[in-house]
């Protein structure tokens, strides 16, 4: 979905999604990994000046299926994100954009761009979800999942496989 900054009106606009929302499915699937069982959100998007900057701010939640990294076992990859981002034209080749009269606190400096004069809502969604998720996929139940741990490397230091699938491995490699 592309919204075309200057039909931003001055009080905002609101934009919610969830998994009906084609656009917003997409982008999560990307960020996740793969398709999302639950999605919802919405986003707020504001004209933060003049020169076109733009304000998005909102919420997002996703989840889909995953298999934990440590112990192997089934859990859900879930993110949860508060938004608030900065978007600025990029600047044409005849001309440079100087960030207007705007001043840019802290909490600003999470700046992207659009092009054209409209912002992808896709790629806002997109971004806010992958930069949010942890790099690893973990089991909710930390204490469970780390016990299953120790039994697979207990297991793998007194030289047994450690789970089923790497024993059927093991039996046809040798």
């Amino acid at each position: 979905m592309r919204v075309v900054v200057a039909g931003i009106p001055a009080a905002g606009r609101v934009v919610p999604f969830g998994m009906h929302t084609d656009w917003a499915v997409e982008a999560a699937s990307v960020a996740l990994d793969g398709a999302p069982e639950r999605l919802e959100g919405e986003m707020m998007l504001e004209l933060a000046s003049d020169e076109g900057l733009v304000r998005v701010t909102g919420t997002a939640e996703a989840r889909r299926p995953a298999t934990c990294d440590r112990c192997g076992e089934p859990c859900d990859r879930v993110v949860a994100v508060d938004l608030s981002l900065l978007y600025a034209p990029e600047a044409r080749v005849d001309e440079a954009f100087d960030g207007g009269e705007v001043e840019l606190d802290a909490d600003d400096l999470d700046l992207g761009w659009y092009t054209g004069g409209a912002l992808r809502l896709r790629d806002v969604l997109q971004e806010a979800l992958a930069l949010e998720l942890s790099p690893t996929i973990r089991c909710a139940d930390v204490d469970e999942c780390d016990k299953r741990t120790d039994a697979l490397l207990a297991s793998a230091d007194a030289g047994e496989p450690g789970h089923p699938a790497l024993a059927a491995l093991r039996e046809r490699l040798s």
